[in-house]
């Protein structure tokens, strides 16, 4: 369990019998295997894509590399780690259907942040100030919040991104995340430290979320949010759609992380992106078509 009581979601390790079963050829021991580490391998892929539908594609294309390459698993780690490898390896150089940096980076999202401030100060002037907020103003603030939270984490470059996730959000310890990097303890801490410093700094100055004296919040950026999804669609300020039952869970963890005030606290209180329920059978008639797990036996 995480601060606040909200579950670090790692990705599973098997039991000896299903990877055993996997390794000899069993669908039903890969389709266990794909259950067991399929949400951890999404939820790290959308924090590092920064959107759903790069998110599923890279999962799946991680899985099919995981379960077509199994004998490649010498038990010289724990099975987990292997499978953070080869996520990681991927996520590294996958593709995305949107541009990240420069399109996206912190002077950027503060000169975004600005203009919205400006707009609600303007809408103020010309009518009042708003009333109080309403559950559906709240219910939006809060997912102003998530977005705009994972559009600071799509600030850092991928190295950076993927040091900070594994450990803000999955909770790996430095050993286990310099492994899973390939680099050494010392130099995955230097990373995570880089990666923290600029995120910490940045929320600090524009947040209010982090710093109670920032000039940004939420809801003051709610006028502009509406407006832009007047003008572009509804998901034109969205990095990563939500769906009604994250929102929920992120509404019950949100506030307890944010007292804590910083950003790690902050991107912990992201709920668990639900991954596409229709992936692990797709991915097992790939399976299937291809032949492979009549095929593939261990070594």
């Amino acid at each position: 369990m995480g601060e606040g009581g909200q579950f670090i979601l790692k990705i599973c390790e098997p039991d000896a019998a299903t990877l055993r079963d996997a390794l000899a050829g069993s669908l039903e021991a890969v389709d266990s295997l794909i259950t067991a580490i399929q949400p951890g391998i999404y939820k790290l892929a959308v924090h590092i894509l920064g959107h759903r539908d790069d998110a599923a594609d890279a999962t799946q294309e991680i899985l099919l590399k995981v379960v077509t390459h199994l004998s490649g698993f010498r038990a010289e780690s724990a099975f987990a780690t292997w499978v953070w490898r080869v996520a990681y390896n991927h996520l590294m150089t996958a593709r995305t259907r949107k541009a990240e940096s420069p399109e996206v980076s912190l002077d950027g999202i503060a000169e975004h942040l600005g203009q919205g401030l400006e707009f609600a100060a303007r809408l103020a002037h010309d009518r009042g100030e708003p009333g109080p907020l309403s559950p559906q103003d709240k219910l939006e603030a809060r997912q102003v919040a998530l977005a705009c939270t994972q559009s600071m984490l799509m600030a850092l470059d991928r190295e950076q991104r993927l040091a900070y996730v594994i450990d803000t959000v999955f909770d790996l310890d430095s050993r286990e995340a310099a492994a899973v990097i390939g680099i050494s303890p010392e130099a995955y801490r230097q990373r995570l430290s880089r990666a923290r410093s600029r995120l910490d700094a940045f929320m600090s100055k524009a947040c209010g979320l982090a710093n109670s004296e920032a000039a940004c919040r939420c809801e003051r950026q709610l006028p502009a949010v509406r407006h832009l999804a007047k003008v572009r669609g509804p998901d034109s300020g969205a990095v990563v759609a939500l769906h009604k039952p994250e929102l929920d869970e992120a509404e019950r963890h949100f506030a307890s992380f944010t007292r804590l005030t910083d950003a790690a606290a902050i991107l912990r209180a992201h709920p668990d992106y639900r991954a596409p329920q229709a992936q692990r059978a797709a991915i097992l008639a790939v399976l299937r078509q291809e032949g492979f797990m009549q095929r593939e036996q261990p070594q």
